[in-house]
């Protein structure tokens, strides 16, 4: 049986063409489905980017709150502090060493802490005094004729520069003594302090 050129031409195609065709179509396919998975897998890690990207940026954003809202609060502590310092001690200081600036009540200031000592550990015990250098001129002579005329035996007193207002008292040879000026300047300083802030820095009541 003679073959023709029709025969050989699908022979060709059913034997080659056809399978290469499929071939290719499969090939095509399965490049289309690994380009989808591609872009799908790039959509996926570039969601997954932004999504990392924003979770930073919201820390970033909170820790930066955190931090400004700190810094805030350090600030008002130190204006706290600082007002404090050039406010309340100094006029607590003014009124407390004007307050010890007069004879009468630094008199009965010493009498009654002389007379609690005395009466606490006896007449014979030792009582020194520290007044201020720069006031002896004043206090020296008022001090001898309206205080030590009829204070205990075995008062001493002495001028010191080391006292700048009010006085000083020490008992007995301990060498220790009570700062009856600037120590009241601290003690009040501490007790006027919380009262100040509450004053001038209370919260608001409409935060």
């Amino acid at each position: 049986m003679t073959r023709t050129l029709g025969d050989i031409t699908n022979e060709l195609k059913e034997k080659v063409l056809s399978p290469a065709k499929e071939e290719a179509e499969r090939m095509l396919a399965e490049a289309r489905l690994e380009a989808d998975r591609i872009i799908l897998d790039a959509k996926k890690e570039a969601s997954r980017i932004t999504e990392e990207a924003k979770q930073k940026a919201d820390v970033t954003v909170k820790q930066m709150e955190i931090d400004m809202d700190t810094a805030a609060r350090n600030f008002i502590l130190l204006v706290q502090e600082r007002l404090e310092k050039t406010i309340v001690r100094p006029v607590t200081e003014d009124e407390i060493e004007s307050t010890l600036s007069d004879k009468d009540f630094l008199s009965s200031i010493i009498q009654i802490l002389i007379a609690e000592f005395s009466r606490v550990h006896g007449k014979d015990n030792k009582i020194e005094i520290l007044l201020p250098s720069r006031h002896k001129e004043a206090l020296e002579e008022w001090f001898v004729n309206k205080f030590l005329q009829r204070a205990t035996k075995g008062v001493v007193v002495h001028f010191s520069d080391k006292v700048a207002f009010g006085f000083k008292m020490g008992f007995g040879d301990t060498g220790r003594y009570f700062n009856f000026g600037e120590g009241l300047v601290e003690v009040f300083s501490e007790f006027c302090s919380p009262r100040f802030r509450k004053h001038f820095f209370a919260p608001d009541k409409d935060s």
